[in-house]
């Protein structure tokens, strides 16, 4: 054999050079892919092995009322989390794996396949597998127990402390309120608007593990606090929000409106809200049932029948319509609440004069184009309080024609109509609906004149009636009064903005003096409340858009905006109920019953007082006196001195029992059923009907069934009738009973 030549040894000794090289090259090209391009994954990669981060749920700021009642909060609850990495390492017996899913499965619902799924989880980074949220401490600490009991490891299965959003009064003001998404962010109302005041930052524990997953001493772990959210303190009062839903709620079951309805308070002064609310409305603490019944029982119809294409479109259209803060989202038209507009402004410019310039009531035809007043009977020649009183279309086409297309466009636009109030609630409708000067004209500028023609959101309206009787002043509304942080510092203090002055001082005392008589005028409005001044106007308006797409002739919005005091406004209330139902559609029927309950426990509420004028003061109701143990005879003179009749049953010398009891109020030539026999028995009798009854008619009917009647409302206008009794027909009730009847004029009158 031959020996290898040094040529061969060379050749040799070239390639084993190369394969080395080559082999070089590999290491260093894979060193620099690994510490260079991807460092950070292998980074991240060991990390995840040797550090274990916990987060610090941040508290979300509160939410308080302007008497500091608690309306949102955040409460501390926990996150179910697993490291499958660590819980393999451990290696559990199928039988620990089995009891701790059904464990889990008791206390939090989760399904056993789930849980065995995310323990089999090897990717980078997934060392942190959600299996519960927003889990109540007793549920978190019962876990923590078991998994010590039965030696498994807390690293292994652990609690993460996170926030749940808590509104202890459910429903009330729930499309100011608003709620928070499925990340905790805020989503609708003032969650959503002052979601960077409220939500805070979260902290997070940082601490190292060892080889076995475990966490290492105190020494290698960071913390870093979270910063809690600020608190809100808001301009509504709770009580008067519980008021205006409460009796917007009777209207609406009254009237049962097709598109819901709203309601706002606020001071007439400063623009802050008192309340404001949309019903049906909705619960915050589940905001994704439907919560009006009709259409819910809609939804489950829909739903039985198979066709779940359609359930999901209705539901999720229904879902979104009850978030909608409806007084400031939707237009509406505001019919003739707007001829508070046309006539301040034609009184500024002296285009009339309030006292002595006179408009007839009669059919005008402009461009081929008819307009009637709502009546059918003509008003005839009136002054400018007779106009409004009367709600006379054809007088407010002429002021309209007196202002012409120039002026009225500029007062709609200094009213505010033209852009956004600047509430600071999100959603607020950009602008409303209307004509440009350079196409108003005649027809549109005269329907226009009397609220037919624009449309305008609730708080466009009322924001523009608060500037037309607290001094001409145009006011931002607000919601948040100040900004508080978790040490009660205040971050923020919300101060009141005047826009500029629309009208001067004088035009505002006319209106105020003419919406005053809106009210009084022929013995008391719909809204009339004995011992108040009270200021106000209804609006009835034709959904002409509507109507004219669903080929219908009978759907309206009934609104109405009233005041108080009159002579010196504090606080304004619009109700606005969309599309209502049955016979009665006026904005005086529907709508100012609603202002006048709310403002009849408002203003004592606020520290109003009644003052009664004389003639108020001598038709007040007498209060009953407790007359038991008296004889009869003196029980008589009582009564007959307070000016009240008395109907005796028994024969005995002593009365032992009376209706009604001592504490309530009867109108003057009211009676008093006294009982004079130990053993007596109540006499009881059926209340009948008196809705739609005249004065005269209804005294008659109740006191004959030997009841004794009160009145509210317009009882003493002409041609008012029983718009509700508090007793239904055919209720049994003791003799003697009083029945509260509220009287309306049934028109579109004040």
């Amino acid at each position: 054999m031959s020996l290898p030549t040094n040529q061969m040894k060379k050749r040799l000794n070239i390639f084993v050079s190369l394969v080395m090289l080559a082999f070089a090259a590999y290491i260093v090209v894979s060193l620099f892919d690994t510490s260079i391009n991807k460092s950070a994954e292998y980074q991240a990669l060991a990390n995840s092995n040797q550090f274990k981060s916990v987060s610090i749920a941040a508290n979300r700021g509160s939410i308080y009322d302007t008497n500091g009642q608690i309306l949102a909060q955040s409460a501390t609850v926990y996150n179910i989390i697993l490291d499958p990495t660590v819980y393999r390492q451990k290696e559990y017996t199928s039988e620990q794996t089995n009891m701790l899913a059904m464990k889990l499965n008791e206390l939090f619902g989760v399904e056993k396949e789930e849980f065995i799924k995310k323990t089999q989880v090897t990717e980078a980074g997934a060392r942190y597998q959600k299996l519960a949220t927003r889990v109540e401490k007793p549920d978190a600490d019962k876990l923590t127990e078991f998994l010590i009991e039965n030696e498994i490891s807390t690293a292994a299965i652990y609690t993460e402390q996170s926030t749940r959003r808590y509104y202890p009064q459910n429903d009330l003001a729930a499309s100011v309120i608003g709620f928070l998404n499925g990340d905790g962010d805020g989503s609708y109302g003032i969650e959503a608007y002052y979601d960077d005041y409220l939500a805070g930052v979260d902290g997070r524990i940082i601490s190292a593990r060892d080889a076995q997953g475990e966490e290492m001493p105190y020494k290698y772990e960071k913390t870093y606090e979270a910063q809690n959210g600020n608190s809100l303190y808001l301009t509504l009062d709770m009580t008067l929000q519980y008021y205006a839903e409460k009796e917007l709620r009777e209207a609406v079951s009254e009237h049962n409106p097709e598109n819901r309805s709203c309601a706002i308070i606020m001071n007439c002064k400063t623009g802050a809200i008192l309340a404001m609310a949309t019903v049906p409305g909705f619960d915050l603490n589940n905001p994704a049932e439907i919560y009006d019944e009709n259409k819910a029982l809609y939804l489950d119809e829909l739903l039985a029948s198979g066709d779940k294409d359609a359930y999901n479109l209705e539901y999720a259209t229904m879902r979104e319509q009850q978030w909608k803060n409806k007084a400031i989202t939707e237009l509406y038209f505001p019919g003739s609440v707007f001829k508070v507009i046309t006539g301040s402004a034609a009184i500024e410019e002296k285009l009339i004069d309030p006292y002595n310039s006179s408009f007839y009531c009669q059919p005008t035809t402009i461009a081929d184009i008819e307009f009637n007043c709502w009546a059918k009977y003509s008003h005839g020649t009136q002054t400018f309080t007779e106009s409004m009183t009367h709600s006379c279309n054809p007088a407010f086409i002429q002021i309209g024609e007196l202002l012409g297309p120039h002026l009225f466009s500029e007062y709609y636009e200094a009213y505010g109509f033209t852009g956004k109030t600047g509430i600071d609630l999100p959603g607020e409708a950009k602008t409303s609906i209307y004509y440009e000067e350079e196409d108003l004209g005649p027809v549109e500028l005269a329907s226009s004149s009397f609220g037919q023609t624009n449309k305008v959101t609730p708080i466009q309206m009322i924001t523009a009636y608060a500037a037309a009787v607290n001094g001409g002043y145009l006011v931002t509304p607000y919601v948040v009064d100040k900004i508080v942080d978790e040490n009660g510092t205040v971050v923020k203090d919300i101060e009141p903005n005047i826009r500029r002055q629309v009208i001067c001082e004088e035009t505002s005392a006319v209106m105020r003096e003419t919406l005053e008589s809106v009210v009084n005028n022929n013995g008391g409005g719909n809204s009339y409340i004995q011992g108040y001044r009270i200021g106000g106007k209804s609006g009835t308006s034709e959904k002409q858009d509507e109507n004219n797409a669903e080929e219908r002739d009978d759907l309206y919005v009934s609104s109405y905006v009233g005041f108080a005091p009159a002579d010196d406004p504090e606080i304004i209330m619009l109700v606005m109920v969309d599309r209502p139902t049955g016979a009665d559609y006026y904005g005086s029927i529907v709508a100012a019953p609603v202002v006048t309950d709310v403002f009849t426990e408002a203003l004592p509420y606020l520290g109003y007082l009644p003052q009664y004028t004389e003639e108020e003061y001598q038709n007040m109701p007498i209060a009953v006196q407790a007359l038991d143990g008296l004889s009869v005879e003196m029980a008589k003179q009582r009564l007959e001195s307070d000016g009240l009749n008395y109907h005796i049953i028994g024969t005995g010398e002593k009365v032992v029992g009376q209706t009604p009891i001592r504490g309530n109020s009867v109108p003057r030539g009211g009676t008093i059923v006294l009982y004079t026999e130990p053993d007596y028995k109540e006499e009881f009798v059926e209340v009948p009907n008196v809705i739609g009854k005249t004065v005269s008619e209804t005294n008659e009917i109740l006191v004959k069934a030997g009841l004794n009647v009160k009145t509210s409302g317009a009882a003493k206008r002409e041609g008012a009738t029983v718009l509700m009794q508090n007793w239904e027909e055919g209720c049994i009730v003791p003799r003697g009973t009083i029945v509260e009847v509220t009287f309306a004029v049934h028109d579109q009158t004040g």
